[in-house]
């Protein structure tokens, strides 16, 4: 017998049940149940109609709630339990995982631990998972409580739980929204991405599968990223088809949607993609893309690489603009980190350090802020690898204790694992560099940063054929690439003798970056224009007088002596010291 494949998707689920019902029961059935149907009739029917969510299943005092983000079971929780009255006192668990789909139900581990979690609520309480908790923490106008990771009934790994402590009822007004999302108290609020589900033209079958088939690979894809939260589109559909998505996303606090149409021709298809403000409709970014339909998978796979990949950066880039105008002293703290990890993408001493004063400042409201400290961390570590002068003289050693930190508190984050790839091959630890890399990839192969960190560790260990795959790719399928992704390919072109093409890619370079003149100087000699790569290196000593070819952690970075030999030697024959 032939089983077909389950489909899959990932959700925000709300599991609620009624704290003593059976005994209740036992004294009054007909009052319980009155109780309860009025209940639902006139409260958890309506509130979470409100969220847009959909009620899965009922199970006698127990309700499964499916809702598009997990900031809408969050504030339907919230208002639910602040709007019971009577006898009726309700746990709530929320939780976003994994969910089979079958026959209008849904199954699954993802399922099992939200119900898991309601059993852990007080009376009147509501209880989320660590990845449910993460996604809505600065979003909603609550206070949480984390318990620690808890071991599940039949849940094979430990889960890290949190208690809602405090909470105020959420309205679904979208100035109301606004307001909280710009609320100055909050250092980090990951902007929210409405993904609707792409339409086709005309009546093809074709038209109409890949249009289905690239909104499930691109909501997939999409979850994986951490620096916006994704409202998933099967849980909307019905309400962005009969209001559209810009509308649906105001009523659900989004600041973007994308939105993408399909059209199929013989074998060819036209995929139209564009990510658009929801406040005004204006277009941030959008691409038209012709592929063939010879192998519809792998098409599915590539737009969906090129657009997940892109995705990040186009809305990073928006943020900033929408500050730019903003003297720093007006900043909020959320907007003080979107500052400055723009300066930081320059790459050169200046703006590094005014960045690190940017992260620095919100770290004294939120000390533990996960985006503040990584980025701050990230300041040092591009001080180690341009080998420029650090304020302080341990900096490898603080960044990794801090790094080491944030890991124990966010292990599934691939930004952590990703910078403590690089920070491992700082010292020489080939083995944890790559094995970071690896996991970093691992939990977001659609980032290009995380396809850079693969291939740069596959660079270090020697491994320059595969690094080339990833580094290229990643330069490839992100359209937003910044000028750093140029730097670490020519690297891998220096060491491959291929330096007439790196040159060509750092030719394209904005400029701004000190350190990209240091992968100009390592191609300018491998392309025998010496006399060139040493007027570079003046300019490099120009703009760092205190520049040492021994200070840089470029070159400890390398497993195999030859390829540290090999730079060190190159650098020398342009002129720079150590």
């Amino acid at each position: 017998m032939e089983y077909s494949k389950p489909k899959r998707r990932l959700a925000a689920i709300l599991a609620a049940d009624v704290i003593g019902y059976s005994k209740m029961m036992g004294e009054d059935e007909a009052g319980t149940l009155a109780h309860l149907k009025d209940c639902e009739r006139k409260l958890i029917q309506p509130t979470v109609a409100n969220y847009l969510g959909s009620i899965v299943k009922k199970m006698g005092d127990g309700y499964l709630v499916e809702f598009p983000s997990v900031v809408s079971a969050v504030q339907c929780a919230i208002e639910w339990q602040d709007q019971m009255e009577g006898p009726l006192v309700f746990r709530i668990g929320i939780n976003l995982g994994d969910v089979i789909v079958e026959d209008n139900d849904l199954f699954g581990e993802g399922i099992n631990v939200a119900a898991r979690l309601e059993s852990l609520a007080e009376p009147g309480g509501i209880c989320l998972s660590e990845d449910a908790w993460r996604q809505s923490k600065g979003k909603v106008e609550a206070q949480f409580e984390d318990l620690g990771a808890k071991h599940l009934k039949n849940i094979a790994e430990p889960v890290r739980v949190y208690r809602l402590t405090s909470g105020v009822r959420a309205f679904p007004d979208e100035l109301q929204m606004a307001a909280r999302r710009n609320d100055s108290n909050s250092t980090w609020k990951p902007p929210t991405v409405l993904l609707s589900p792409f339409r086709h033209q005309g009546a093809s079958i074709d038209a109409e599968s890949l249009a289905s088939g690239l909104t499930e690979t691109l909501g997939s894809a999409l979850a994986h990223f951490e620096e916006f939260e994704l409202i998933d589109p099967s849980s909307a559909k019905q309400a962005i088809a009969n209001s559209g998505a810009l509308e649906v996303g105001r009523r659900l606090g989004a600041e973007f949607a994308l939105e993408g149409m399909v059209q199929v021709a013989v074998q060819k298809a036209r995929i139209s993609v564009q990510l658009v403000k929801v406040s005004n409709g204006q277009r941030v970014w959008s691409d038209t893309l012709d592929r063939s339909l010879d192998d519809v998978f792998e098409l599915q796979d590539d737009i969906t690489a090129l657009v997940a990949s892109t995705m990040s950066d186009a809305v990073g880039e928006e943020q900033a603009k929408a500050i730019a105008e903003k003297p720093d002293s007006e900043l909020s703290p959320h907007e003080q980190v979107v500052r400055g990890l723009q300066l930081l993408h320059r790459v050169n001493p200046k703006d590094n350090e005014v960045a690190r004063g940017h992260f620095e400042n919100v770290l004294q409201s939120d000390p533990k802020g996960l985006w503040p400290k990584l980025c701050l961390c990230w300041t040092y570590a591009i001080e180690l690898a341009g080998g420029w002068p650090s304020t302080r003289a341990d900096a490898l050693e603080f960044t990794l204790n801090e790094m080491i930190d944030l890991m124990h508190r966010y292990p599934r984050s691939a930004h952590i694992h990703r910078l403590m790839s690089r920070l491992r091959y700082f010292e020489s630890d080939y083995a944890k560099g790559v094995a970071h890399a690896e996991r970093a990839y691992e939990l977001n192969p659609y980032h290009s940063d995380m396809m850079i960190a693969l291939g740069l560790a596959r660079l270090w260990n020697g491994e320059p054929e595969q690094a080339l795959v990833h580094l290229e790719r990643a330069f490839a399928t992100n359209q937003y690439a910044p000028d750093v992704f140029k730097n670490y390919l020519s690297l891998a072109y220096f060491l491959h003798d291929r330096s007439d093409d790196a040159l060509k890619i750092l030719a394209s370079s904005e400029g701004g970056q000190t350190i990209t003149r240091l992968y100009r100087i390592l191609n300018l000699v491998g392309s025998d224009k010496v006399e060139e790569a040493k007027t570079e290196a003046q300019s490099l000593l120009g703009e760092n007088p205190d520049f040492r070819i021994d200070r840089t952690q470029l070159i400890n970075s390398f497993k195999r002596g030859e390829d540290r030999e090999r730079i060190v030697r190159a650098l020398r024959e342009s002129g720079l010291p150590g």
